[in-house]
Formats: C-alpha cells, structure tokens, sequence
C-alpha cells in the first residue's frame, strides 16, 4: 500500500513508519470540539452555533502522528463498522501524511505554516488544514479508483449536521474544500506541494482560487472598561465559517454562499463575564461593500428568526432550547462594517455594543 501511495503521491517515504494497531481502550481521545479548527466553545456557544451540551469527546477515525518517527494509528473495528469505510481507505490516507512529513512538507508538524500567517486564527488554521487533508483525500480517491476498492464520495464531507454537531460539521469542511481548492487551481502532486509551501492567507482565497483576497483593515478594538467582563481571546474566523454558521442555522446552502462571498475581514472578541452569567462575545465583520454588510446583517437576523428570535427592547432575545442557551443579540451595520454582540444577558450586550 505504501508503494502504491507513494506512486500516487510521487513522494518516497524516507524511513519506516510504525503502524498501530487501533487498541479502543487505550488510544488516545481526542477533543474535537478543541482540536480541530473551529470558533471556540465559548464564542460558538454564544453565537447560538451549537450545542450547551458538555464538551464530546470520541475517539478519531486513524491518525498520522510525527515523534522520533511517524506513527500511524489505525481505526478501531467498532467505527469500522459504524462508519462504513475500510481500514485500507484509512491507511491510504494516512500514508499521505506520512509522506508529507517524511518530506519536509510539515515541519515540524502543522504548526509548521505559521510562518505563512501574520496570525493563527480560526480561518488560517481552517486554511492549512484543507491543504494538507485536500492532498490526502485526492491520492484516497485516486487509490480507491485505480484498485477498485468500493465507492468514496469526496462530497460526503461537505455536510450540514445538527446544530449540536457543530465540531463535527466543521471539523469536515476542510477535507472536501482543499479537495476542491486543488480540483481548480492544479491537483498535480508538484501543484499540490507548491500549494502546501503557498497557502492561500484566508478561507476566502480557498473559496475563491482565483481572486486576489486581501483582508480590509479592521476598526479599532472596543475599549471596554468594565469589571463583569474580562477579555481573555481574539481571533478571526473567516469567509468558510460565516457560511457555514449560517448553513447550520436554517439557510440554505446557495443563501448561505451568497451572503457570505462579501466577507472582507472579521474580529472576534471573547469575554468572560462574571461568574454564573456565561460567555459574552463582540464580532466585528467588514465587508466588500455597504450592500454586502446589509445582506450579511439581514441574513444573520433571519437567521435569529429561524431560531425564534423576539426583541427585547434593543436587543433579540434568542430563547433557550436543547441546543443553545438564552442569548441576547445587538446586530449593528454602519457602511461596510457589521457588528454583533451577544451576551447573557440584554444590558450587558447594549453596553458592550455601544463601544464597539
């Protein structure tokens, strides 16, 4: 198998490669919610995003890990089954990323492509992911097809869940999207590797290969003084996000795109508030344009509404459900900037909008 990928691959694995029989009880879980690229639990709480529920932990479908050597672990039987793939479509895969960093092209691991970002953020990690699981998924499909080994559906993972299933739905969109980055800008394994040592610098160039993006500059931070609330983490989140939340939320996938294709730049901040009264987050968008920040903000609104959203003086009030907790919305548009506050509670989200 690993001559077969290193053909596809065009790559010579450079030492052995240990491989690991999945052991169910022992191997190591991981948090996907945390792991993975997402906003965080906090801010994906208090933008309705997804489930109150405690943080799922699961064990992954096979891993690829670099430690004196590269290690590969295997599925384990149950999620074999459960899942409905092979343990050979697995392996395939994850001989990718052997090859990837037996060769350089993650050093030392991913972390390795923050030379290429200003910052780490939801939307770069987002981006570095899709490239180097679009390079894995494009030499699984190629695999499967030349040896005929059952079907595989690259769209499988473009796929809208559950609210509560938020990490999940997001942890996916990379596999299928750096899939299709390379379906339209050179699937080569040279054009693949050039695109690893050159990523895009935001999901909007992932989503669109072929116009320049250049994030707008942002307003300045909110200066908010006030005991209740701490901020502890900023981070931008990006254009595949945006969509993506929306997507989850109740619109359709072609609304969703559309309203989200105007995405210039974006700033989230997080709050702790204090103790009992949950997560407070302020997010800045700036858009292409004035009519792009109106159909973005209407579309959040909508969004809201889908989720029962009634005004309470000048907030929303969005109700409590099996999937998010009670929060108190303030969205504002003023030219190409859109600003939402959400908050536990309505006057702590109209004082933090007022600076924002």
């Amino acid at each position: 198998m690993l001559q077969r990928v290193e053909t596809l691959r065009d790559l010579s694995a450079t030492e052995n490669v240990t491989l690991h029989e999945y052991d169910e009880a022992e191997g190591a879980t991981h948090d996907v919610q945390d792991r993975f690229a997402a906003i965080r639990p906090a801010g994906a709480r208090t933008l309705q995003l997804y489930s109150n529920a405690s943080t799922e932990r699961r064990q992954p479908l096979g891993y690829t890990v670099e430690r004196d050597s590269v290690h590969v672990y295997l599925m384990n039987a149950s999620d074999v089954t459960q899942y409905g793939v092979t343990q050979e479509s697995v392996l395939a895969h994850e001989f990718v990323h052997v090859l990837q960093f037996q060769n350089d092209i993650l050093t030392p691991s991913r972390d390795g492509f923050r030379s290429q970002f200003p910052r780490w953020t939801t939307d770069t990690r987002l981006v570095a992911t899709a490239l180097v699981e679009g390079d894995a998924m494009w030499v699984t499909e190629q695999y499967l097809d030349r040896y005929d080994r059952g079907n595989y559906s690259v769209a499988d993972y473009n796929r809208t869940l559950a609210r509560a299933a938020w990490p999940h739905s997001v942890a996916g969109l990379p596999y299928y999207y750096g899939h299709q980055f390379y379906a339209e800008t050179g699937s080569s394994p040279a054009e693949r590797t050039e695109a690893l040592a050159r990523p895009p610098n935001a999901t909007a160039g992932l989503l669109h290969p072929n116009e320049s993006v250049t994030p707008a500059p942002l307003p300045d931070a909110p200066d908010f003084e006030d005991e209740s609330l701490t901020e502890f983490h900023t981070d931008t989140v990006g254009e595949l996000v945006v969509r993506h939340a929306l997507r989850m939320n109740g619109l359709s996938f072609a609304q969703s795109a559309e309203i989200a294709e105007g995405w210039a730049n974006d700033r989230m901040y997080y709050y702790v508030a204090e103790a009992g009264k949950g997560p407070t987050t302020h997010w800045v968008t700036v858009w292409d344009g004035e009519s792009e920040a109106r159909e973005f903000a209407d579309g959040w609104r909508s969004m809201l509404d889908e989720n029962g959203a009634e005004p309470v003086g000048d907030t929303l009030r969005v109700p409590a459900s099996d999937e998010a907790p009670p929060v108190y919305y303030v969205v504002e548009q003023e030219g190409d900037v859109v600003r939402i506050t959400a908050a536990p509670s309505a006057e702590l989200a109209e004082r933090l909008a007022e600076v924002g």
